[in-house]
């Protein structure tokens, strides 16, 4: 009779162990990996355009979602992610130039946040190079005169409020302007340089001398 309290003793010493760290290894406590940002089509995008935003959980096949946002951190949107373990929104560029940040967290299934993820694209103007045609006898926006780019030989015929615009690439450009009148107007800007931010010139036309 001994030896069987014994025995059952023992088989519950020996049982009892293994249950109890079965549980405790299936319980999750890490957070979620850092996911990864990226632009699958380029970070660059022009004023008014629309942007994909590619998340990537890194393998952690816990994440179920993501958290995100554009220009802040605020995390207000939500995408759920692939069977991939990632996901891609596409947000729109807004008419603000210049570099723009986006933040992410992925979410796991007990609703569990990742350290913050922060990447950034640019937003570029549409017409690189604007401005205005001046006349100086008025001090007035000038319609109707003809604005010329160098070296690239293009030009823009000025609208009603005397406005102008070129899509050009980055680099070093020269303008110059006439109007046939009355009176006969030119004039001509020093070299420009147009940056991925775009440039505004006003471009002052004068009377040209008489022969």
């Amino acid at each position: 009779m001994t030896a069987s309290l014994l025995l059952v003793a023992m088989g519950s010493t020996l049982l009892a162990p293994p249950a109890s760290a079965a549980v405790t290894g299936s319980v999750k406590t890490k957070a979620p990996l850092q996911p990864t940002i990226s632009f699958p089509n380029g970070d660059s995008v022009v004023e008014g355009g629309q942007l994909a935003i590619r998340f990537d959980a890194n393998g952690d096949t816990s994440v179920t979602s993501y958290r995100y946002s554009v220009g802040d951190t605020n995390l207000g949107g939500t995408v759920r992610s692939g069977r991939d373990g990632a996901a891609t929104v596409t947000i729109d560029a807004g008419n603000v130039s210049g570099e723009r940040p986006v933040y992410v967290v992925a979410v796991d299934r007990r609703g569990r946040l990742s350290p913050l993820t922060q990447a950034s694209f640019t937003v570029s103007v549409m017409w690189s190079l604007r401005g205005q045609a001046i006349d100086t006898t008025t001090w007035l926006p000038l319609a109707g005169a003809t604005i010329r780019l160098e070296p690239v030989g293009i030009e823009a015929v000025t609208g009603p409020d005397g406005g102008f615009q070129f899509a050009v690439d980055p680099g070093l450009y020269t303008l110059t302007g006439t109007y046939a009148g009355p009176p006969s107007l030119s004039g001509s800007s020093q070299q420009l340089e147009v940056d991925g931010q775009g440039l505004w010139f006003d471009l002052y036309l004068f009377p040209e001398a008489a022969n």
